[in-house]
């Protein structure tokens, strides 16, 4: 079967780029981000001013990551799963470089992606939350429920900068664990101020 006509999006001047983009779905953009370092530039450089935040939701069995608009919708998500090796798992998973690393991606609905994690699911996730960041400049909002999780110290460091983060739980977390948490939440501060 011969190749489909290719378009020279990328060649467009940029008025006709951001027109198109505005255009665009969440997850469409999301897509355009993650197909080349110039394509995640030029979609960089354009504001999709109807996305409002990130938000990040943490248990033991869900590990998701939503891209809401101004109305508190969710316009696009990831989640990640935990695939044990010799699992079938019926998702046509592609292999996407997002951060310089290949990450197993599934496209589920029109609107989501799955992530598949053997192991050490913080690692994924931290991958596609960079990017995210990097692509919309959103804020983000975590919600984690740190006693569904065995050590949730761990995805701390996800999300070093964030708007709100919400612990959530039916067990009180140590005053270590809350001074580690305060400490990296401080340096992150520190960092970014430092770097700019």
């Amino acid at each position: 079967m011969p190749d489909s006509p290719s378009f020279p999006f990328l060649r467009l001047p940029f008025l006709a780029i951001q027109n198109t983009v505005h255009h665009m779905s969440c997850t469409e953009i999301t897509e355009l981000s993650m197909c080349s370092r110039r394509s995640k530039s030029i979609v960089r450089s354009v504001r999709c001013p109807e996305l409002f935040y990130i938000r990040i939701y943490l248990n033991q069995k869900n590990m998701s990551i939503y891209v809401m608009n101004r109305d508190h919708v969710q316009c696009s998500f990831w989640t990640v799963a935990m695939i044990k090796r010799g699992e079938k798992d019926p998702s046509k998973y592609r292999v996407d470089t997002i951060g310089g690393v290949d990450v197993r991606v599934a496209k589920i609905q029109e609107w989501g992606f799955r992530i598949e994690a053997n192991e050490n699911p913080e690692k994924p996730l931290k991958l596609v939350v960079d990017h995210l960041k990097e692509v919309f400049k959103l804020p983000l909002k975590v919600v984690l429920l740190p006693d569904k999780i065995n050590d949730f110290l761990r995805f701390i460091p996800i999300f070093p900068v964030c708007k709100t983060l919400l612990l959530n739980g039916g067990e009180a977390i140590t005053k270590e664990e809350l001074e580690y948490i305060k400490i990296m939440l401080l340096l992150s501060i520190y960092l970014t101020v430092r770097f700019q």
